[in-house]
C-alpha cells in the first residue's frame, strides 16, 4: 500500500512540475520572434515618409544592404498621394507586404498605379526594409483630346474618355438651390488619379473653374482591345476615308462638383474607395480640401471652408487611415492672428463625420 501511495505521490509531483514548466514556457516571451504587427508599422511609417517626400527619414528604415544600393536620383513630378497595404505574409524571420501605390503628376495630367513588394527583416532588435520591388499596374495620361489607359506593360493603349464624354453643363455644390447650370470647362485636363483597384479614375478639367468627376473603367475591354480601329474606313466604301470613333473603356462618368475660381492640385481615394478627397487652390485665397462620396458624388457633411476661418488659414490633406482622414490647418503667410487653437493636425472620422484635433 505504501508503495502505491509513493508511486502516486511521485506521479503527481512529475505532472505538477511538467504543468508548471509548460506554463512558464508558454508565458515566457519569445525574444527572437518576428512580430508581423511591428513590421506592418515599419511599412506604414516608411510610406508616410515617402508621401511627405521626407526621403532622409525614409532611408533610415533601410537595411545596410539596401542602403548601399540607393543612389540620389532627380526628384520626379509624379508624387505619391495614396497607398494601401493589401497583403502581408510572414516568412521565417521576415515579412513580405504588398502595397498599392497611386502616383499623380503635379505638372500634367498623368497618373499611375503600382504595386510595391516590401520585405521587412529583423536585424537584432530592429526591423528594417531589406528589399523593395515594383510592378506597374495601370497608367493614365492625356493624349490629343482624351485620357488614355495602359494596362500593366502593354504597348497598346485604350481611350478612357475624350472631351465629348464630359457633360456640357453641371451644377456647383455651392449652388444649394440648383439655380444655375454652369458650363463645364474643357479647355484643358488637369489632375487625374487612380483608385487602388484601378477600376476608377478621378478626373478634372480646368478653365478658370474646375470640373471634377469619376470615371468607372471596364478593364476587361482594355484586355480585349478596342473593337474598332480608329483609322478604319467606313464599310460603305466609296473612298470617303471616313474615320470611325474609338470606343472608350470608360463605362460611366459620375459628376462630382464644379469649383468656381479654383484649380485642382490633386485628388486621392480613401482606403475603402468610398470617398474622394480633392485638394484645390482657391484663387487669391489659398489651399483647401473637400471630401465627396464616390457612389453618388455628394459632399460629406463637413464643409472645411465654412468650418474654419479661411481668411486666416489654409487646409492641407495629410493621409487616409482605416475609416479616418488626417489633415493640417496652417496659418496663412502675413496673418497677424494665427488662430493658435485650431492650427495643427486634425482627424476626421469617416463614419460619424466628426473631427478631433490631434
Amino acid at each position: 500500500m505504501k508503495k502505491i501511495l509513493s508511486c502516486l505521490l511521485i506521479a503527481c509531483c512529475i505532472l505538477s512540475f511538467t504543468s508548471c514548466s509548460k506554463k512558464e514556457n508558454k508565458e515566457k516571451p519569445k525574444v527572437n520572434a518576428f512580430e508581423i504587427k511591428t513590421a506592418t508599422n515599419v511599412v506604414k511609417s516608411y510610406m508616410n515618409f515617402i508621401m511627405k517626400e521626407d526621403y532622409e527619414n525614409g532611408k533610415k528604415l533601410y537595411s545596410k544592404e539596401l542602403s548601399e544600393k540607393v543612389s540620389n536620383m532627380p526628384i520626379s513630378d509624379m508624387k505619391i498621394k495614396g497607398y494601401k497595404v493589401t497583403e502581408s505574409n510572414e516568412v521565417g524571420r521576415s515579412g513580405v507586404f504588398k502595397v498599392r501605390v497611386t502616383r499623380t503628376s503635379m505638372d500634367s495630367s498623368q497618373s499611375c498605379l503600382d504595386e510595391y513588394s516590401i520585405r521587412i527583416v529583423k536585424d537584432g532588435a530592429e526591423y528594417k526594409i531589406s528589399e523593395i520591388t515594383n510592378t506597374p499596374q495601370n497608367e493614365a495620361f492625356v493624349e490629343d483630346m482624351g485620357i488614355r489607359f495602359r494596362d500593366k506593360k502593354n504597348v497598346k493603349t485604350n481611350l478612357i474618355i475624350d472631351k465629348a464624354g464630359f457633360p456640357k453643363y453641371v451644377y456647383s455644390k455651392d449652388d444649394g438651390a440648383r439655380l444655375y447650370k454652369v458650363v463645364v470647362p474643357i479647355k484643358e485636363f488637369s489632375s487625374i488619379n487612380f483608385s487602388y483597384e484601378g477600376d476608377k479614375l478621378a478626373v478634372s478639367t480646368y478653365n478658370k473653374n474646375s470640373f471634377i468627376g469619376i470615371v468607372n473603367i471596364d478593364q476587361s475591354l482594355a484586355v480585349q482591345g478596342s473593337a474598332t480601329n480608329p483609322t478604319e474606313e467606313s464599310p460603305q466604301g466609296g473612298g470617303s476615308g471616313e474615320i470611325a470613333k474609338e470606343k472608350p473603356i470608360g463605362k460611366e462618368l459620375i459628376s462630382i462638383d464644379l469649383l468656381i475660381d479654383c484649380k485642382v492640385e490633386f485628388m486621392t481615394f480613401s482606403l475603402d474607395e468610398k470617398f474622394l478627397i480633392v485638394q484645390y487652390n482657391k484663387e487669391k485665397k489659398g489651399k483647401y480640401i473637400r471630401v465627396y462620396n464616390v457612389d453618388n458624388g455628394e459632399m460629406i457633411p463637413v464643409n472645411f471652408e465654412k468650418d474654419y476661418p479661411i481668411e486666416k488659414v489654409q487646409i492641407v490633406f495629410s493621409s487616409f487611415g482605416e475609416d479616418t482622414m488626417t489633415y493640417e490647418v496652417m496659418p496663412k503667410p502675413n496673418v497677424n492672428s494665427p488662430e493658435a487653437d485650431i492650427i495643427g493636425k486634425w482627424k476626421l472620422d469617416l463614419k460619424t463625420f466628426t473631427v478631433d484635433k490631434l
